[in-house]
């Protein structure tokens, strides 16, 4: 089959087009096509909240090193929650969330991390949560300076209990989670960032401790 012949003016059109194909992509993917900005599910507090050193009493905290509430909870990675001592079935499901978030971290990481709740009424804790969430340092946090610190929206109408925070080991709260945050998502945020960080350390490990459950 005899092909065509193309006209000069033909051949200048198609590599034109040919030329041009790459550079008009690169434009539609630029203005059209807008990649997430990260790759974490939570969101980024920016800029991070910085916690006061507080000398908290805690029940239970097995997780966490030995006296760490009375230090302030520092030297670990910290996922917190607030709530009232009673812990209605809200309160729970949040626990259960931080718990199994922990869990999911993997074996390597599990010590680095520690599941706090902020008791913001300063009751003791129910007797069914501390034997459900063993581990978990209960801290009666009553006029904490912690509370009014933790990031909420203007809309938010939980009082600050509809989340869940993720803190450094230095104390500083850099990422909120909605209170119904998929269990997976979470743990991926915190495993890319126990992977992608170093901080603490040292804090961690001078006050390795605690059980992996």
């Amino acid at each position: 089959m005899k092909l065509p012949v193309l006209s000069p003016r033909t051949k200048f059109v198609l590599m034109f087009i040919l030329f041009a194909m790459p550079i008009t992509a690169s434009y539609l993917m630029f203005f059209f096509w807008k990649p997430k900005a990260t790759s974490n599910f939570g969101e980024l507090i920016s800029p991070v909240v910085a916690l006061p050193v507080e000398r908290f009493n805690a029940v239970d905290a097995a997780d966490a090193p030995e006296g760490a509430a009375q230090n302030g909870l520092r030297g670990k990675w910290l996922l917190i929650t607030r709530d009232a001592g009673a812990c209605d079935a809200s309160c729970e499901k949040k626990l259960y969330t931080i718990k199994q978030a922990r869990l999911l971290v993997g074996p390597k990481d599990l010590e680095r991390v520690v599941r706090v709740m902020l008791i913001e009424d300063g009751a003791a804790i129910s007797e069914q949560a501390r034997t459900s969430f063993a581990g978990t340092a209960f801290v009666s946090a009553k006029g904490s300076a912690w509370l009014p610190r933790l990031p909420r929206e203007a809309t938010d109408t939980t009082e600050g209990r509809g989340y869940i925070y993720a803190v450094d080991p230095m104390g500083n709260l850099f990422m909120r989670y909605k209170a119904d945050e998929d269990i997976k998502e979470l743990a991926a945020d915190m495993r890319r960032v126990l992977k992608a960080s170093q901080l603490g350390k040292e804090m961690e490990g001078a006050n390795v401790g605690g059980n992996k459950s």
